[in-house]
């Protein structure tokens, strides 16, 4: 896993909009990180692996469990200072665009991006980097929001581009991939409190009333979700949840699942 001389680096996403170890967090936030950190390592076992966009690293640990070896990319220099307070100094750590990686070509197995390829400027450069750094056979493992899911909220102005399981497929597919596809956090059945909201949150939404600021963001979850937990700076001792990632289709739109996960084999 030799580095090569980065490019300049582009814009940052910083933890303004990221999982961020230490800060307040919801229920389902943190169970849909917790699930998709298991299933992402689930295809790591003793690989060379890499996680681009890693944020503040909370998923790393998890992912050394698996690994061979795992080094934590991101393009924020404060995300990447939150995750070496989190694991000690210990986790290796670059500052690296994700559309231009600074490691050898067929270098590593597995590339992981959870749910920040849609704030890329250009996913088919992240999708072709992807490819080149990986040896025959490694996996692009991607996570998104779906955007087919009845209650997806497109309020965000940092999105570059939406996916669900056809955008997502298509995108691995055009740079040589065979990808399979899950599903996470089904909504095919609500409980109460999101019934309750369900209609405020389709009006705010159509007002464009969805705070983008960090703090009526937290304000507006404690509303509705009530009391907060902290999102743990390494999630490894946690366990995967009950429910097990459903395989997908991924030729046709899925409506009933918040998260799409979708692994690519590079051929």
């Amino acid at each position: 896993m030799s580095p090569v001389e980065p490019g300049a680096p582009r814009t940052a996403i910083g933890p303004e909009i990221t999982d961020v170890a230490g800060e307040p967090t919801e229920e389902t936030q943190l169970r849909r990180l917790v699930s998709r950190y298991h299933w992402a390592a689930s295809y790591c076992d003793g690989k060379d692996v890499l996680e681009a966009a890693c944020g503040t690293g909370q998923g790393l640990g998890l992912l050394r469990k698996r690994s061979s070896r795992v080094i934590g990319c991101d393009l924020s220099q404060e995300n990447l200072g939150t995750a070496r307070r989190g694991n000690g100094g210990s986790q290796p750590l670059v500052r690296a665009d994700a559309q231009l990686l600074p490691f050898a070509d067929s270098s590593l197995d597995a590339v992981i991006m959870l749910e920040a390829i849609y704030f890329l400027p250009s996913a088919r450069s992240f999708i072709s980097e992807v490819r080149r750094v990986l040896r025959p056979g490694g996996w692009c493992i991607l996570s998104s929001i779906n955007k087919d899911c009845i209650d997806f909220n497109p309020h965000h102005s940092l999105y570059r581009e939406l996916y669900g399981t056809c955008e997502i497929a298509a995108l691995l597919r055009h740079h040589g991939f065979a990808p399979e596809g899950f599903g996470i956090i089904p909504l095919n059945q609500p409980s109460v409190r999101t019934k309750t909201f369900a209609p405020i949150k389709k009006l705010a939404i159509s007002l464009n009333l969805i705070p983008e600021g960090k703090r009526a963001r937290l304000l507006l979850k404690r509303i509705v979700f009530g009391p907060l937990q902290r999102m743990p700076h390494d999630i490894s001792s946690l366990p995967a949840p009950d429910e097990k990632p459903v395989p997908l289709s991924l030729d046709v739109p899925d409506l009933i699942h918040q998260v799409i996960l979708c692994a690519g084999r590079r051929g």
